[in-house]
């Protein structure tokens, strides 16, 4: 037919292959988007495979063009010429999804997002203009105006398509993506649909060039491409509205204070947090400047000007509410970024108070004696080594504390070292300082005196007598002094001399003063021959282990023991684990003795489980210096394969004092010993070094509380208190509880009143040697 002849719409082309045209399109365009949905969630997929999908989405657009030539009314019918263009569709499909799968193009780059759309055009174009010229070659009459509309249709087109498809794949939700991906196909087939037409009506001559025929393929191609624009301007319209809406939730909702400031630091807006953490509302905050979120030496405006800069800091703040209170919070300043420039800032406020209260308390706590409030032995020693002035260190104890205790009671006890720290105080020269070192033990430091000079008015005002309930209570007290820089250039060794002399004075007559010397090192020999007789008490076995069961308040009965070692020496007779135990951590000796305890503790509880008693599990104490033992995790290990004993029926038990020195070795071998099943004891929970940080560092099982605690049940309601909070935060946190040194009747029904799960004491049962609690454990059973 000849073009020029062509009135309608029938005449021009076949409707029912162009529909079939249209769907082909449809289908190929939904196989390239589903494709890059699939590719965005497998990355890895084989090229082989992205061949393959290619041959197929380039196999259906070819016969897309195939359709066309037949659909068309007039003399013109595809010939072989037209599978050239076969591999032509492959190689752009996979080029493009290629290019897809490497995601070099999307909105956040420009650049390569328009050269690709700008390939995609030209090829497109190229595609059905060269397959157009050897058929229609003298007849074509080339209709710039309409060349100049089917290019901008193209280029629109493909613009949009490649938008919505950059969208698609930064979607989250694979069901969105695929709802998207079906609009997105109709829209893009039906354009792709109508190219051709649009080509060969661009190129053709036809009678009236006016007519809705010649106008219809660019109508259908206008109203795809403004409907595909519409579709990603929607699909990004709403994806920004949830956007809005989240960061809203996060903004007001926040628990902690949020402000908005400009770059001059003025504030411009806040969360509720921030009204409720200072006391303004919004209103009265908005114009303020940032000086009101911190003083200006913890917020300054240099680190402001630093944050508008981009680099973000915290700081520790001081905020003045509006009723006047203080509170302390830690504000985190960063930068508000858009379009390139940083607009204002962000100052996020969370408040501390609470947490620094606690920190302070725990610092007093771990280094201050909370009977004295003078400075503890790890405070003291800290203070010492800041000092470069010679001076003497005068070490003064009451020698008689522990029978004070036995005759009047441990108050009496507290109400004499009270008394005493106070007379001590009120006669040290001005400048020196003073800490209790050890209970009823004072460490005071003389500047500019040498030993000799030291007169007797420390001891004579710590033997007076002290009245306690209308009792005279007399006191007996010692001293030892060694000098800095006189008798050694090393802080640490001062005291230890102090401390050695104040021992050799406490083992004579009352009310004497040591100085150290030569003669005293003979101290030291003394203690060589201790270590060497422990040596060969480990070696040939010659300690011993006694138990200390832990009774259930719960179930109403022993659950578990503690191994204690304990050492008769032949000719010394009983020698208590406060002076052979610190021999065996200084010497090393400690490994040896360690894995001596864990196997015959791990031998005795396979016994007593195989015998049907009701004891879980053993415990062995682990010091510090364990955890410098880079085999102790392995040793342990070797003890439970030897002895055979099930990991779960052993418990390891540290002290705070573990964490000090080795933190992080320390937390990465309590690891690996719970990776074995062992349980892990926190023992003497709230002494000197506590830190709630522990807790949650720390991978333990168990939380023993000092028997200091239950020493003061009742003493004063802050005491209960505090032991109530440990109770409730342990039960809290899924720990086991145990509270230790229970010796009263009165301590016990406190206890069970808090509901503390597990007791251990003298009240029950002291250490026992093996077969006594054997017999114990046996009645019990039998019972």
């Amino acid at each position: 037919m000849d073009p020029n002849r062509v009135s309608h719409i029938g005449s021009f082309v076949d409707p029912v292959v162009y529909g079939a045209c249209a769907i082909i399109s449809m289908i190929s365009v939904f196989g390239i988007l589903a494709y890059s949905i699939k590719l965005k969630n497998h990355p890895q997929t084989s090229n082989s495979e992205k061949i393959l999908v290619s041959a197929a989405i380039g196999l259906m657009f070819w016969i897309t063009q195939i359709l066309f030539y037949t659909s068309l009314r007039f003399s013109v019918s595809p010939d072989l010429t037209n599978g050239v263009y076969l591999p032509v569709f492959i190689f752009l499909v996979y080029l493009l999804l290629h290019f897809i799968d490497g995601r070099k193009a999307g909105r956040r780059n420009a650049r390569h997002y328009s050269k690709v759309c700008v390939y995609l055009t030209i090829a497109l174009l190229a595609a059905d203009y060269a397959g157009f010229y050897p058929v229609y070659e003298d007849q074509m009459e080339w209709n710039v105006l309409l060349i100049v509309m089917c290019a901008t249709i193209m280029t629109g087109t493909v613009f949009s398509g490649a938008q919505l498809l950059f969208l698609i794949l930064d979607e989250e939700s694979n069901r969105a993506a695929f709802y998207w991906s079906i609009s997105g196909s109709v829209l893009i087939g039906c354009a792709l649909s109508v190219f051709p037409y649009m080509v060969i009506l661009s190129v053709l001559s036809i009678g009236d060039q006016h007519q809705p025929l010649v106008l219809l393929p660019y109508t259908v191609g206008l109203i795809s491409m403004a409907a595909l624009e519409f579709v990603p301007s929607y699909y990004s319209f709403r994806k920004l509205n949830v956007k809005n809406e989240e960061y809203a939730s996060l903004y007001q909702n926040n628990l902690d204070a949020v402000f908005t400031l400009d770059a001059a630091g003025i504030i411009t807006g806040c969360n509720r947090a921030a009204a409720l953490l200072t006391g303004y509302s919004e209103e009265e905050l908005q114009g303020e400047s940032y000086t009101l979120l911190g003083k200006p030496k913890e917020i300054s405006g240099f680190n402001v000007s630093k944050a508008i800069a981009g680099q973000a800091f915290s700081a520790e703040v001081s905020v003045m509410k509006k009723n006047g209170a203080s509170i302390t919070a830690i504000a985190s300043i960063i930068s508000i970024n858009a379009g390139g420039k940083v607009t204002g800032l962000y100052a996020i406020l969370k408040d501390i108070s609470e947490i620094k209260t606690a920190e302070e308390m725990i610092q007093k706590l771990a280094y201050f004696d909370d009977l004295t409030g003078l400075p503890n032995e790890k405070r003291f020693k800290t203070l010492l080594k800041e000092t470069e002035r010679p001076y003497t260190l005068l070490s003064l104890c009451i020698v008689n504390l522990l029978s004070i205790q036995e005759l009047y009671g441990e108050n009496a006890e507290d109400e004499v070292i009270k008394a005493a720290s106070e007379r001590v105080k009120s006669c040290m020269p001005e400048g020196s300082l003073i800490g209790c070192t050890d209970k009823g033990v004072f460490s005071i430091v003389l500047y500019g005196k040498k030993p000799p000079k030291i007169d007797r008015s420390f001891l004579q005002a710590l033997e007076k007598p002290v009245c306690y309930k209308e009792i005279s209570v007399n006191l007996n007290a010692a001293s030892g002094a060694a000098a800095y820089p006189l008798h050694s250039s090393n802080h640490e060794e001062v005291f230890k001399y102090a401390s050695m002399a104040l021992h050799v004075a406490k083992s004579k007559q009352p009310g004497e003063q040591i100085i150290f010397s030569n003669e005293l090192n003979e101290h030291y020999h003394r203690g060589l021959y201790m270590e060497n007789e422990l040596r060969k008490a480990i070696q040939n076995e010659e300690l011993t282990l006694h138990y200390q069961p832990k009774f259930s308040l719960e179930k109403r009965g022993f659950n578990s023991a503690e191994a204690l070692v304990r050492w008769t020496h032949p000719e010394l007779g009983p020698v208590s684990p406060g002076v052979f135990i610190p021999i065996a951590e200084k010497t090393g000796l400690i490994r040896l003795l360690e894995k001596f305890v864990l196997k015959n503790a791990f031998l005795q509880m396979k016994e007593w489980r195989e015998r049907g008693y009701p004891l879980q599990r053993v415990a062995v104490n682990f010091s510090h210096y364990h955890f410098y033992d880079e085999e102790i995790v392995q040793t342990v290990k070797n003890v439970l394969k030897e002895t055979g004993l099930n990991p779960e029926y052993a418990e390891i038990e540290i002290t705070e004092s573990a964490m000090i020195e080795n933190k992080e070795q320390t937390i990465q071998k309590l690891n690996e010993l719970k990776a074995l099943g062992i349980k892990i004891s926190l023992d003497d929970f709230g002494t000197g070094y506590s830190s709630l940080s522990y807790l949650q560092e720390l991978p333990i099982d168990v939380l023993k509380i000092d028997r200091s605690f239950i020493k003061k049940i009742n003493s004063s309601k802050q005491s209960n208190a505090i032991l109530s909070s440990i109770i409730s935060m342990a039960r809290d946190l899924d720990l086991e509880i145990v509270a230790e040194g229970v010796e009263t009747r009165e301590q016990l029904d406190f206890l069970d009143e808090l509901r503390c799960p597990s007791i251990q004491g003298f009240y029950f049962c002291p250490p026992l040697p093996p077969g006594e609690l054997n017999e114990l454990l046996s009645k019990e059973t039998v019972s």
